[in-house]
């Protein structure tokens, strides 16, 4: 063999042996950003306990090949300038203490004392690191690269970019999107309940804290929200149903009371350019102190969190302040006949005192903006009758008016001269207590309330009268007389499992629609609820004959407790004021917002109250 074969075969295998290691060379399978040195403080040097010392956060984007093995480490090593040397486990020597969580739930840190991550990059691509700051984050020029480490040994090393900010500006983990703007506020307790404590998305009578959270991008979707606090009270709200923080009630700014969450306490949220949420919890005490500050961070669909921090909204400084107001720019309001009420506030006079007989009652739900005061509520008959009813300085001959917040009915917001000041921002809901002249229950008269507002305009509409009636008197017969009641029925979402599509009890696998509906009566005896069709098809009974479905019916505060576990009419003593939650298995009405449902509650002397749902 000639010497230019020895030669060539040699250069083939040089050739070949750097192809080989080149091609061994660990490639980076993800993307790792530093975003800087946040003021939330959620892990220590060694564990995941807080310091008191804010955290510096890194994000990870992870892009694995087809069968790419657990996670079950990661590494951060700063070079160019101060060294450094941190670790998820914190097992190597020397090294400090990395927590890691999940994007999309970012107040559970996965290995909170060191342990092994045993995280799936095929599910879990996105990833935040909060590392205790030591004082040397905030260095410029400082270099950091990250390894990942698999549970059979290999590992992949790269290079960390760095979008790092001032600390607490709004800040977001997301690389290679269109960026989002992102701000909250936190304007106190509101007039709305809508969450109680732990995850259940239902009332619980307590009125809940508000916050306001505008989101600015471009065609993304939210897919979690969580909110936690940045000093103060331990607080932590989300919507992820598998912790055990509270829950997030989630509305839209313009439609307040209608809950976006999903049947578990999720959201799935498009925001095309701009949305503004209303994000409503129940308060741990924190808020109503006034002395924590908060975080809110959201996550979206594909990858990225962005957060911000939510500033309380200061209170006016003086009474001059709130004389100042601007005039209001829209308001709205819808005003409802509800029937009677159990309370005593008012007579058949002007003055703010009782006459010793239940009073009737009125519903108020008002939005207005900018921040406005009632100064006075009228109401009387659109065709001139004589009676009428107002708060003090309204008019003369009115009959006293009393008003309360729904979210507390027996507190009156009156003057003790009747009158009233009562601050709005944005939306308000209120009971207002009218002395009944003896016919409100069965007069036809129409009805209009109006408002009065401290910039001097009044605005008014009329009273809407919802489908609450008795059956009627057999002609040539007293045997049965028209009672006197109030019904009010709301939709409130999928809360448990307690009834089946059909006839029968049992559970069905899946969450049931939840109504709360609260009735008022003397000395009846509720024996059947229905849920009908405006057509008059009853779709759900607590006594179903096929092809109804079973209508599960428990009484406050025993809401998980049906009473009608057997089949046959309830027999429930109402005297006063009921509040009941009504299980339906969903048919695709509960679900569909365009559909119109009725309810209907059956007493044993055969009259009936009805009422449109809310929804």
């Amino acid at each position: 063999m000639s010497i230019h074969f020895f030669l060539r075969i040699a250069f083939t295998g040089i050739f070949l042996f750097l192809t080989g290691m080149a091609y061994a060379q660990p490639v980076p399978r993800g993307e790792a950003v530093f975003m800087g040195v946040m003021k939330a403080d959620r892990v220590g040097p060694t564990s995941a306990v807080p310091d008191g010392r804010p955290d510096a956060v890194f994000s990870v984007a992870l892009k694995p090949r087809p069968a790419e093995p657990m996670i079950s480490e990661i590494q951060i090593k700063a070079f160019a300038g101060s060294p450094g040397f941190w670790s998820s486990t914190g097992q190597t020597s020397g090294a400090g203490y990395i927590g890691v969580a999940r994007a999309q739930t970012p107040s559970q840190i996965v290995n909170p004392h060191g342990e092994p991550l045993n995280i799936n990059p095929q599910t879990d691509k996105h990833l935040l690191l909060f590392v205790t700051d030591d004082g040397t984050f905030s260095q410029k020029g400082r270099r950091y690269r990250i390894k990942v480490v698999a549970n059979d040994g290999t590992s992949w090393t790269g290079p960390v970019k760095s979008e790092a900010g001032p600390a607490g500006e709004a800040t977001s983990a997301e690389s290679g999107t269109a960026p989002v703007r992102m701000s909250a506020v936190l304007k106190g307790i509101s007039n709305f309940d809508a969450v109680s404590p732990g995850k259940t998305i239902a009332p619980s009578g307590k009125a809940n804290g508000l916050f306001v959270l505008t989101v600015e991008a471009a065609d993304r979707e939210i897919t979690a929200i969580e909110i936690r606090n940045a000093d103060g009270v331990p607080s932590i709200w989300d919507t992820v149903p598998s912790t055990n923080n509270g829950a997030i009630g989630v509305a839209l700014e313009s439609d307040p009371v209608r809950l976006l969450n999903n049947r578990d306490g999720t959201v799935s949220i498009k925001v095309k350019d701009r949305v503004d949420l209303n994000l409503y919890v129940a308060d741990n005490g924190s808020i109503a102190e006034g002395k924590t500050n908060y975080w809110v961070s959201v996550a979206f669909r594909g990858g990225g969190v962005s957060r911000c921090l939510a500033p309380r909204i200061a209170e006016p400084a003086s009474e001059a302040r709130e004389e100042s107001v601007a005039r209001p720019n829209k308001v709205n309001f819808l005003a409802t006949w509800l029937g009677f009420a159990s309370t005593d506030a008012v007579g058949p006079y002007p003055d703010l005192k009782p006459d010793g007989i239940a009073d009737a009652l009125f519903g108020l739900d008002i939005e207005i903006s900018p921040k406005n005061s009632i100064t006075g509520i009228e109401i009387n008959s659109i065709q001139g009758l004589a009676t009428k009813w107002g708060t003090a300085g309204t008019g003369s001959g009115n009959w006293g008016l009393a008003v309360a917040y729904q979210s507390a009915p027996t507190a009156l917001l009156n003057n003790p001269n009747g009158s009233v000041k009562i601050p709005v921002d944005r939306r308000a809901q209120f009971y207002l207590y009218a002395a009944d002249p003896g016919d409100l229950a069965t007069t036809y008269d129409k009805f209009r309330m109006i408002v009065h507002l401290a910039d001097g305009t009044s605005f008014q509409q009329p009273i809407r009268r919802p489908l609450a009636t008795t059956s009627s008197v057999v002609p040539g017969t007293d045997e049965v007389t028209r009672a006197k009641g109030l019904i009010t029925c709301e939709f409130r979402g999928y809360i448990a499992d307690l009834v089946n599509p059909s006839a029968r009890p049992g559970k069905s696998g899946y969450l049931n629609g939840t109504f709360i509906m609260k009735l008022q009566a003397e000395d009846k005896k509720l024996v059947k609820v229905e849920i009908k069709n405006p057509d008059g098809t009853s779709r759900w009974s607590s006594a179903p004959k096929a092809p109804e479905m079973l209508l599960g019916v428990a009484a406050y505060p025993k809401i998980y407790k049906l009473v009608n576990e057997k089949p046959g009419l309830l027999q429930l003593p109402i005297s006063g004021r009921k509040t009941f939650y009504l299980y339906a298995s969903d048919n695709g009405l509960l679900s569909d917002p365009r559909s119109r449902l009725i309810v209907t509650a059956t007493f044993s002397d055969k009259t009936t109250l009805s009422t449109e749902i809310i929804k």
